[in-house]
């Protein structure tokens, strides 16, 4: 008498389609929250409705990507709960380093805008 063990296989979703799909829809989802909580901040004059789309659409962008990732890592798990924790996982990684690629993008213009103003002050008095 044999036993056989029975075998599952779980489908893997590492089509670009699949993947292509999954990051156009966390864009449209990702960057509709982002422009929801834009417009309070354009009713409350914290910021124009141009900067409120640019910010949503970036944000919207970076959401995608994140989703997309997480989709194809989910994608190398079995199923279930894992998968979730998988694609929760490198899709957060994901929005961590766009954040922090930004984030000190930002302040290196933020430092170079500082400068080129004390530059042009200086100038003024120079003149």
């Amino acid at each position: 008498m044999q036993r056989y063990m029975q075998t599952y296989n779980y489908p893997t979703y590492s089509n670009s389609g699949y993947l292509l799909k999954a990051g156009i829809l966390g864009t449209i989802i990702g960057g509709s929250a982002a422009l929801g909580m834009n417009l309070h901040k354009v009713k409350n004059n914290e910021m124009t409705m141009e900067q409120a789309i640019t910010n949503s659409l970036a944000k919207g962008a970076g959401a995608g990507v994140a989703t997309a990732v997480g989709a194809a890592a989910a994608s190398a798990v079995s199923g279930g709960v894992m998968s979730a924790v998988v694609m929760a996982g490198a899709a957060s990684s994901v929005v961590y380093l766009i954040n922090s690629v930004g984030s000190s993008s930002s302040e290196k213009v933020k430092t170079v805008s500082k400068q080129t103003k004390q530059e042009k002050q200086e100038k003024t008095k120079n003149v």
